[in-house]
């Protein structure tokens, strides 16, 4: 009687199939959730930071000489209090990532340091583009006012979105090489160089793409919302709910890079 000596591969590659499934949901379900709480959780520290960089901070770096008028459309109080706020936010964010990138990458710890940072230069660059007005008043030659209209504002604008968008491009490079050079040494003594499952250069170049169409999405949004009338607390509100929508496009890209191998 003859034995179903090829039942076994079928076997071995249907139960693979299922781990790798299985790893990607649990991937994907993770990255939401850690990434939402990291945003709910670091956003009541960032606030108190926020809140110590305008009432207290700001002072003494006025004082150095460091920050006089401040940086674009914000001014110095504001301005180091945005600073401030982000970095605790981005900072906690970044860890609650961590978290779970450390299963599947190494030398995962640069991305708490990258993404922090990226994250600052984000929180910053939105909420100078939230305070840029779109309507308002020059000051003419003679001294007398006129309205000014978007067009006029244009160039200002285009300005403080290629500040929002160039944040974007940051922090997804930044992010790929971790994830590219982590995924590279983990895999590399253990998949062979023309397995289809090894992480390929052109597969991990989504990470970044993926993140400069959310910021461009991100810097329209802010334009239609605010229109140049931001405050602290609207900032907020908008991280708030744009982080189960950033959450959910990168978890699934990161599954569709599959840095997990089942």
């Amino acid at each position: 009687m003859e034995k179903p000596v090829m039942q076994k591969p079928a076997m071995q590659r249907s139960v693979m199939q299922k781990q790798r499934t299985l790893s990607a949901v649990g991937l994907w379900w993770r990255w939401v959730l850690t990434t939402v709480v990291g945003v709910a959780i670091g956003n009541i520290f960032g606030v108190a930071a926020c809140l110590a960089g305008i009432y207290y901070l700001s002072d003494r770096l006025i004082e150095l000489g460091i920050c006089h008028t401040g940086f674009g459309n914000l001014n110095c109080t504001v301005a180091t209090g945005i600073v401030s706020g982000a970095i605790f936010v981005g900072g906690l964010v970044s860890f609650m990532q961590y978290l779970v990138l450390r299963s599947f990458i190494r030398a995962a710890g640069w991305w708490i340091l990258s993404s922090t940072f990226a994250w600052t230069w984000i929180g910053f660059a939105a909420t100078s583009l939230a305070y840029t007005p779109q309507f308002s008043f020059v000051m003419n030659t003679d001294g007398s006012f006129s309205e000014s209209n978007i067009i006029t504002r244009v160039p200002l604008l285009a300005i403080n979105s290629l500040w929002l968008v160039l944040a974007g491009v940051l922090i997804g490079l930044l992010q790929w090489l971790v994830i590219w050079n982590g995924t590279r040494q983990s895999l590399d003594h253990q998949i062979p160089q023309n397995c289809p499952d090894k992480l390929s250069l052109r597969r991990s170049l989504w990470w970044i793409g993926i993140n400069v169409v959310l910021v461009v999405f991100m810097t329209i949004s802010i334009m239609l919302i605010f229109r140049g009338k931001g405050s602290l607390y609207g900032i907020l509100w908008f991280f708030l709910g744009f982080t189960p929508f950033y959450a959910t496009i990168t978890a699934a890209t990161l599954v569709k890079m599959q840095i997990q191998r089942g």
